[in-house]
């Protein structure tokens, strides 16, 4: 089969069912219209997952076959680097780091939401 789809969302469909999300905003406790972030953005971790590990996915089977150990590998950043926001918030804070924030702004960004956090006085 080939792909029809991004990689990363075979990678979604994996693992969304055991992510941990609030029933509110992180930052504001707002309970409509959530999102779901990834501190480390899902696409680039996998990309350079795979580059790094010298995969080459041109079919469906590919993905389907290492979307498990990619998973394993990065439990932490799948799961728990991982934030519930408003889609307000969320589109907050990728109007500052871009629509793909590059990995090494993680911490930037978990540090933008926890600023965020304490103004809306949710401590």
């Amino acid at each position: 089969m080939t792909l029809k789809r991004d990689l990363v969302k075979y990678v979604r469909d994996k693992a969304k069912s055991q992510y941990k999300k609030e029933t509110n905003c992180y930052i504001c406790g707002a309970t409509e219209n959530l999102d779901f972030h990834h501190f480390y953005g899902l696409t680039e971790l996998l990309e350079f997952w795979l580059k790094k590990n010298n995969f080459l996915i041109k079919r469906e089977d590919d993905i389907l076959h290492l979307r498990k150990q990619f998973i394993e590998e990065h439990k932490l950043e799948v799961y728990d680097e991982a934030v519930t926001l408003c889609h307000e918030h969320h589109l907050r804070l990728h109007s500052i780091y871009g629509k793909r924030p590059r990995l090494v702004t993680a911490l930037k960004q978990k540090r933008w939401v926890d600023i965020q956090r304490d103004k809306y006085g949710m401590v």
